[in-house]
């Protein structure tokens, strides 16, 4: 009975290892070195992501214009589509977002005090 329970059990953990690099982040959009359009109504910002920690943002229309910051972040893959972002800006206004790459939405929050703004916008690539 022992033997087959061995069996049993390195075949389910096969099974799940096989699942687990199947569902693994493999597949997951590229951002690194490229840049985001974020469109909030009039207020559209591009977003450049120089390294996994590091980002930058400017104002290119809207009441911001102009206004830019180097900004380090966090992010971690909710799924294959799905970046979950934060960071905190230099005037202390704390940003978590979730990029929605499949179907160019951000789902946006922002932090004032103990203030929570909820929004959303498009996304979509710079070339």
């Amino acid at each position: 009975m022992e033997t087959f329970d061995m069996k049993y059990f390195a075949s389910l953990f096969i099974l799940a290892a096989i699942i687990i690099t199947g569902c693994s982040n493999s597949e997951s959009v590229t951002y690194v070195g490229k840049t985001l359009e974020y469109q909030y109504g009039e207020s559209i910002y591009h977003v450049t992501f120089d390294s996994d920690s590091e980002m930058h943002w400017e104002a290119v229309a809207g009441d911001e214009t102009g206004a830019k910051e180097n900004e380090n972040y966090k992010a971690e893959w909710v799924d294959s589509q799905k970046l979950f972002i934060t960071w905190v800006e230099a005037n202390g206004i704390g940003v978590s977002q979730i990029l929605d790459f499949e179907n160019g939405i951000v789902y946006n929050h922002l932090l004032r005090g103990r203030e929570v703004n909820v929004g959303t916008g498009k996304i979509s690539w710079i070339e």
